[in-house]
């Protein structure tokens, strides 16, 4: 193989890996936004429930709360702002910009129901995004070898049962039935794979796949006393192994070449499997308070496996290291048909250091302040809204795309995001 032939391949098999990256980068940046009943709370009763059908996404067995049938819906706005500071650099991009902001707004629905079978016995099934990501740069920017548009979607379809052992003690479980789809974009240093001193334009890969794939969850809620109640809530990871093709879109000189023709490719994406905890406990009547932990296994995400149709395979090291989330949160029925809500939350990334970091997801601690506002229309019917705005600490980035050819991506971050909720449950 000639020295053409050996960049050439070295680049598009880091290429991919770039683009695949994203995916996992994408089950890092998990959604919280279930519902908008529990986001005025920043999800502090995530495992103890929330007494609507929603509350089953955090613990099936918090269904034990729905007594005939109920039915709630809704959706999440999510405003991400991403911003690459100007003091930023690239070894193979030049100072051609900054990106722009490369947050994407997004729109994040779910649907819930459950139904008592018996005293002892529900039913449920629920409809979520749990994880997703969208990111998109100015095609032209100075990182865009590293990245250009990023958007990652899991859709999860959880049936669900729980049982009351007793008066005190119920348990659940679901089964997670999930499909994850990708679309995600990188442009390719022609110039550096060729070798040649006259300048190229810039190639491009589009990277598309999509899988179903199949998880659980396990709950237990324990009514401690009349006023407190505890909810635990273990969720299995799930191997995902994408499908889909790679199409390039390289200058002239190149665009004959075997290793950048458009052909499918395969990577291995594992969510981790992580446990919630919540504690739920009514002061009085009118006002509630709770504690929520969540823990999640990220250093099980250790590397990143790419297939090519080839039969090559590549390995993208991440180093992940295990999140702990800790929220505090509260309602207030402040008046027969009014509730208020309010909560705090502090989140921590896996991504361990400006090494991992890339520039598809520049993730880092945040912190959340959130509140929100229930409304009872009636007997049956009432109205859920809440706003969060979260904080994301400033964040460096030192990312070296593995190949023959890498290029280094070094600058700092800037970050935020605002989310709006609106929710309607229904109780026959």
């Amino acid at each position: 193989m000639n020295r053409l032939h050996r960049k050439a391949l070295a680049t598009a098999v880091s290429i991919s890996m770039a683009a695949l990256t994203g995916q996992a980068q994408a089950a890092g940046f998990a959604l919280m936004e279930t519902d908008a009943t529990g986001l005025g709370q920043a999800y502090a009763n995530l495992a103890a429930g929330n007494e609507e059908s929603s509350g089953l996404v955090g613990n099936p067995a918090a269904m034990t709360q729905v007594d005939g049938t109920a039915v709630s819906g809704g959706v999440n706005y999510v405003m991400p702002t991403f911003e690459l500071q100007p003091s930023a650099a690239s070894s193979g991009g030049g100072t051609t910009g900054l990106g722009g902001d490369a947050g994407e707004s997004a729109a994040i629905p779910n649907a819930s129901i459950v139904h008592q079978l018996n005293e002892k016995t529900r039913v449920g099934m629920a409809l979520t995004v749990p994880f997703g990501l969208a990111t998109k740069y100015d095609e032209g920017w100075l990182g865009r070898y590293h990245a250009i548009e990023s958007h990652i979607e899991v859709i999860d379809i959880s049936p669900s049962v729980s049982f009351d052992v007793t008066p005190a003690w119920t348990v659940g479980a679901s089964i997670n039935i999930q499909r994850a789809e990708a679309k995600l974009t990188s442009a390719i240093n022609s110039t550096a794979v060729t070798g040649r001193r006259l300048a190229l334009p810039d190639g491009q890969v589009e990277i598309e796949g999509d899988d179903w794939s199949v998880g659980y969850s396990l709950g237990a809620l324990w009514q401690a006393s009349e006023a407190t109640r505890i909810g635990v809530t273990y969720r299995s990871g799930i191997e995902h192994e994408l499908s889909g093709d790679a199409d390039y879109t390289m200058p002239k000189v190149l665009a004959a070449s075997p290793n950048f023709a458009d052909s499918p490719a395969k990577a291995d994406l594992d969510i981790p499997a992580s446990v919630a905890a919540s504690l739920t406990h009514e002061f009085s009547d009118t006002l509630t308070g709770s504690f929520g932990l969540l823990w999640t296994g990220w250093s099980s995400f250790e590397e990143l496996k790419v297939k090519q149709s080839s039969g090559r395979e590549a390995i993208t090291t991440e180093n992940w290291e295990d999140a702990l989330r800790i929220a505090v949160g509260g309602e207030w029925q402040f008046a027969p048909r009014w509730t208020l809500r309010a909560g705090a939350a502090y989140d921590q990334t896996p991504v361990p250091n400006a090494e991992f970091r890339t520039a598809r997801l520049p993730d880092s601690d945040r912190t959340w302040a959130s509140m929100g506002l229930g409304y009872k229309i009636s007997k049956q019917w009432s109205v859920d809204v809440g706003y969060t705005h979260i904080w994301l600490n400033d964040s460096t980035i030192d990312n070296r795309t593995e190949s023959d050819i890498p290029d280094e991506l070094q600058g700092s971050y800037r970050g935020k995001v605002d989310i709006l909720g609106l929710q309607v449950n229904a109780h026959f």
